[in-house]
């Protein structure tokens, strides 16, 4: 399984789909009519692992953006999901706003959070995060994760 794609261009107060979902990683595009400013972010899961640093199971979601504001708001909520063999559950969540700049460098968002929730058991996990810039009606996307095993040490 990997990163889901979807594509958003944003004019004014109306939505439309550019795309709809593919492998890849997530991107939207947002452009305001009054003030013409544009940019675009592309949203990133790495696979959940063991933090020596967290102590727990951790995923990390990189979002890049690019355009001609300096920065870009931007929301993540994460869950790191995990498998018993049963159904899923939510292991550890995060809901964390950054202000992400449009040079192209990478933002890191964490699941679970900087003093979140400790994951410390062993198992099959799965991270998935769905990103938007808030007051610009633009959905960033998903990123997801492939499942993997992660050994606690």
């Amino acid at each position: 399984m990997r990163n889901s794609l979807r594509a958003i261009a944003v004019f004014a107060t109306s939505l439309t789909m550019a795309g709809g979902l593919s492998a890849g990683p997530a991107m939207a595009s947002g452009h305001h009519a009054a003030d013409a400013r544009k940019f675009v972010c592309k949203a990133s899961a790495d696979r959940p692992h063991w933090s020596k640093g967290a102590k727990s199971v951790i995923y990390k979601t990189r979002v890049e953006c690019a355009g001609s504001e300096p920065t870009v708001t931007v929301h993540c909520k994460g869950q790191l999901i995990y498998s018993a063999g049963g159904s899923p559950a939510t292991a550890a969540s995060s809901s964390e706003t950054r202000s992400v700049k449009t040079d192209g460098t990478k933002t890191t968002f964490y699941t679970p959070e900087a003093g979140g929730k400790k994951v410390d058991w062993s198992g099959k996990f799965q991270g998935a995060t769905h990103c938007t810039s808030p007051g610009t009606s633009v959905e960033i996307g998903d990123a997801t994760t492939p499942v993997v095993s992660v050994k606690v040490p």
